[in-house]
Parts: C-alpha cells; structure tokens; sequence
C-alpha cells in the first residue's frame, strides 16, 4: 500500500475522531468559537498586577442586561443581546444575537473584589485583580497517618 496514502487515511481517521481542527487547532479562531457557541467572543489582556477581559457585545441595550459574576479563576458574563432594524428582516448573521452565557477561564487566581466592569463602543471591560498574596495559590493538606 502506498504510505502517502496511508498517512491521508490516517489523518481522515482522526479528523472524524477528534474533530476538523485537529490538525490546525490555531486557524480560524473566530469561527471556532462561534461553533463551539462561545460568544460573545472574548480577549484577555493582563500585566503583572490584573487581568483585563474585553468582550464583543454589540446590541447591549441597558446594564441591566448583563450579569458578571467572578470566581476565583472563572469569570460568567450572561445577558441579551438584541437588535431591530425597523422594516428589514435578517438575511445573514455572522454574531449571535439574544441570550447568551458565556464561562472565561482566567489564566491565574484574582481577587473577587474590587472588580470594574464598563461597556464602551460595543465592548465589555472587565478588569480583576490578581491574588498576588503569597500562598494565595496554595491550600495546605492534612496528611492522616494510617497505621498497618
């Protein structure tokens, strides 16, 4: 059997194994996440000291119609999203409109307060603080001796 043709048939094998973007988890981010229904789609920024998350959010109305909610190392954004042109119907759409909720790992541990969120030209600002305390990423274990 041909090896070039072994290795195509392998590489279709894991493709319907694991997914199409096996091969190049990197390309087409965008879309990725529309698929996987991440949105709104999300970017995070972060100096020694916070961690800043910006995320897309064209069609917010009111505050009111979000929710942000800070764990130690996640971050929940849930809401709707909505927007109306008097007179058209919807032919194409490219970024997800209604309700949303939407869980961002963060790349390390923050403080749940203070936290400042704003929403300018269309983006969510998050920005958290880091837990720089030492040990802060550290619980101790209790070690039980157990006799034979």
């Amino acid at each position: 059997m041909d090896t070039w043709k072994q290795m195509m048939d392998w590489k279709r094998m894991a493709e319907e194994y694991f997914g199409d973007q096996f091969f190049t988890p990197n390309q087409n981010q965008r879309s990725n996440a529309k698929q996987n229904n991440e949105s709104p789609l999300c970017n995070i920024y972060d100096t020694p000291q916070e961690i800043c998350c910006v995320l897309a959010l064209p069609g917010l109305n009111r505050t009111e119609d979000v929710e942000v909610m800070v764990d130690p190392f996640k971050l929940t954004v849930q809401g709707k999203l909505s927007l109306t042109l008097d007179s058209y119907h919807l032919s194409s759409e490219e970024f997800q409109l209604g309700t949303f909720n939407r869980e961002i790992h963060l790349p390390e541990k923050v403080l749940q307060e203070p936290v400042q969120a704003f929403y300018r030209k269309g983006l969510l600002f998050i920005r958290l603080l880091k837990d720089t305390r030492p040990g802060a990423n550290q619980r101790k274990v209790n070690l039980n001796w157990v006799q034979e």
